[in-house]
């Protein structure tokens, strides 16, 4: 998953429901990663997510101070 900020610095969050159903959210991603949840993208930058770090394959992703761009 590629995260992009193209305007301005980015503070974004994945989750996933945990467990399915329940309405309860957690980190999507692995704390094995290396990096944190949110992850911060730099304004013009991108962030890449590899799927092998996530709980799970059903994710939502918001972000904080900026519009954001994500492929998955």
């Amino acid at each position: 998953m590629s995260i992009a900020a193209p305007g301005a610095k980015a503070s974004v969050h994945v989750d996933y429901q945990n467990p399915a159903g329940s309405g309860n959210y957690s980190s999507a991603i692995k704390g094995s990663a290396g990096y944190g949840n949110p992850l911060t993208v730099p304004a013009g930058g991108t962030k890449a997510v590899l799927k092998a770090d996530l709980e799970s394959e059903h994710v939502r992703v918001g972000a904080r101070d900026a519009g954001i761009t994500v492929t998955y």
